[in-house]
């Protein structure tokens, strides 16, 4: 029978807290965009992936911190 300890549960946590981080960052970009960026100046396909493409990058930014502090 296959044993879960506390670390196991630890990591598991960890890794739903890291995909809750990195979805969280891509929709506040997105909706910077579509909320201030397209609505008030300028509606564009390119901003649109630029901001997607930053939220990528400050998800995986913010999950290699929290890596790291653990």
């Amino acid at each position: 029978m296959l044993k879960f300890d506390r670390e196991f549960f630890k990591y598991f946590s960890l890794l739903g807290t890291l995909g809750f981080i990195i979805i969280g960052n891509i929709l506040v970009s997105l909706a910077i965009y579509k909320y201030i960026i397209a609505r008030y100046i300028y509606e564009s396909p390119i901003l649109f992936i630029i901001f997607l493409i930053l939220g990528v990058i400050s998800g995986f930014y913010n999950v290699y911190t929290q890596i790291m502090k653990k």
